[in-house]
């Protein structure tokens, strides 16, 4: 929280705020949103606070790491409330410790953590991958430049697999996400993650895999409830889908919080294909910020009830 460049996405906020849009006829929208759909929004946001602990522990489970549904849905959200309120969603790492508490070692606790957020990561880019042809006119050369680094990507993994520079080059990707102060034991725990790892078998990818796909189901529904809440019905669903799915990427930079002004500005941008105002865009995203903060106070109340001490 000490880097200067989180206040980048803050900049752009106040940005768009106070030079971009009619504070008064934001606040005239939302007057007028539809408090029904809203409350079925909410709902569909209970529900994936439901359906995300639940695909963690089935990771868990087949680590042979054994926790009550309870008490993974108070980790889990504890740990989404943390990355709710850190640039680029880091916060999320505190999952770890909560297993280191419990005995497991830093390599053991780190798989689970890793797939699962990998998970979303890559729906995310795979979705915004396709995305991008739709705004083929602007993203052409983003398309063409994607496409060629991920065929030599996966043409260097496929050629070099099971050689042992690729070993360590995964390792030093790998430790870049862990504390320093943690990396001395993280050495000695990598065996331990590879040993994991290999546990997981094609049955269990491809659960994780429809998990994730109903829960992201879930969230464009409830993002579709969001839009048509404020009368923003000339957007198709599907466009609105990619359009939210590129914004939540965007809010992956770690140049703000809460995806403030990134999530924003590239929502401004795609809505304005189908001549949405900025303020009935923002008007949208003030909604969608509502969405998140409720989600963010019932991962407080779960941190409230299992609080991890974080120097320990």
């Amino acid at each position: 929280l000490n880097r200067w460049y989180i206040i980048i996405g803050f900049l752009i906020f106040f940005y768009i705020v106070f030079y971009k849009i009619d504070i008064s006829k934001v606040l005239e929208t939302l007057l007028k949103t539809n408090l029904y759909l809203v409350g079925l929004a909410i709902l569909f946001v209970f529900s994936m606070s439901l359906v995300q602990p639940a695909r963690w522990n089935y990771l868990k489970k087949v680590q042979n790491i054994n926790y009550r549904l309870k008490d993974s849905f108070l980790i889990y959200n504890a740990g989404f409330f943390f990355s709710a309120i850190t640039p680029g969603h880091l916060g999320d790492l505190i999952k770890i410790f909560y297993l280191k508490k419990d005995g497991h070692s830093v390599g053991k606790s780190l798989v689970s953590v890793l797939l699962d957020r990998a998970a979303d990561i890559l729906f995310l880019l795979l979705v915004s991958y396709i995305s991008m042809y739709f705004f083929a006119q602007f993203f052409l050369k983003y398309i063409i430049v994607i496409t060629i680094i991920g065929i030599f990507v996966l043409l260097f993994i496929f050629i070099f697999q099971g050689k042992k520079f690729l070993k360590i080059a995964f390792q030093k990707i790998i430790l870049s996400i862990i504390p320093n102060k943690y990396q001395k034991s993280w050495h000695l725990n990598y065996q331990d993650f590879i040993d994991n790892i290999s546990i997981y078998k094609f049955k269990n990818y491809l659960v994780l895999s429809l998990a994730t796909i109903f829960n992201w189901s879930i969230y464009y529904f409830t993002v579709f409830l969001l839009a048509r809440s404020i009368g923003l019905d000339n957007i198709p669903f599907i466009f609105l889908a990619m359009s939210i799915t590129l914004a939540t990427l965007a809010t992956l930079i770690p140049v703000s919080i809460f995806g403030l002004g990134t999530r924003d500005a590239v929502l401004l941008f795609l809505f304005s294909f189908f001549s949405v105002s900025p303020e009935k865009t923002i008007s949208f995203s003030t909604l969608y910020l509502l969405m998140l903060l409720i989600t963010t106070s019932v991962g407080f109340i779960c941190w409230l009830k299992k609080p991890l001490r974080l120097g320990s």
